[in-house]
């Protein structure tokens, strides 16, 4: 029988989506590397890392994706940025090696602000923080400033028909269409964007296999 979830717990899961805290973080990080990682591996791809690259992820989850990422080329320098102090300390533990060399670095972050100097980053792509940026056109201003110039921002982001059919978006998500997407991008200050629809399937909060579509989008 699939769990009946009160409005609160739904506003819990979306606040912990949103902003991980706590033990119940930990899990939340964990499950949200499970689900999101089809997508993390197609961001990953889209930006055809290259030896020496700089790249910054925003909202890198538990960052258990990382050493995969680091594989891809040579030299790599890795930059996280992120709202939730449990979720930095998290990727911490999972990638003490990294860190311990400087191949790794992790920044707390305000959600609007980015404490990174301009032009410093060839490399920059987040997965499904979209729907919880408070001032959007504001933060891929910051992204346009902090990314170095032909360098490349790679956004993922799930289907807003997909993501108006779970219950706890209601809370605290704001749902996009591609081409609003898009707009932003450009009125913000990138001068291209393109993008691709894939459909991979995942596993639900019920256990089930269900279909999600999402886009990659690439600006430059």
């Amino acid at each position: 029988m699939q769990h009946q979830y009160s409005e609160e717990d739904l506003k819990n899961i979306a606040k912990q989506l949103s902003h991980p805290e706590g033990e119940y973080g930990i899990k939340t990080g964990e499950t949200m590397n499970a689900s999101n990682i089809g997508m993390t591996n197609a961001a990953i791809e889209a930006l055809n890392l290259h030896d020496g690259d700089n790249i910054l992820e925003i909202g890198h989850g538990n960052g258990g994706h990382i050493a995969d990422l680091l594989s891809k080329a040579e030299n790599l320098k890795y930059f996280g940025a992120d709202i939730s102090e449990t979720i930095i300390a998290e990727a911490k533990r999972l990638n003490q090696d990294f860190l311990t060399n400087e191949t790794v670095n992790f920044h707390l972050t305000n959600g609007t602000d980015l404490p990174f100097a301009d032009n410093q980053f060839e490399k920059i792509f987040t997965v499904n923080t979209i729907y919880f940026w408070y001032r959007p056109h504001h933060y891929i201003r910051e992204i346009v400033r902090v990314l170095k110039p032909g360098g490349k921002f790679v956004l993922c982001f799930a289907d807003k028909t997909f993501m108006e059919n779970l219950p706890f978006t209601k809370y605290g998500f704001t749902l996009y269409e591609i081409e609003a997407v898009i707009d932003l991008l450009k009125n913000a200050g990138f001068s291209n964007g393109t993008f691709e629809k894939k459909t991979e399937q995942i596993k639900s909060n019920a256990g089930l296999m269900v279909e999600r579509d999402y886009y990659i989008v690439i600006a430059c």
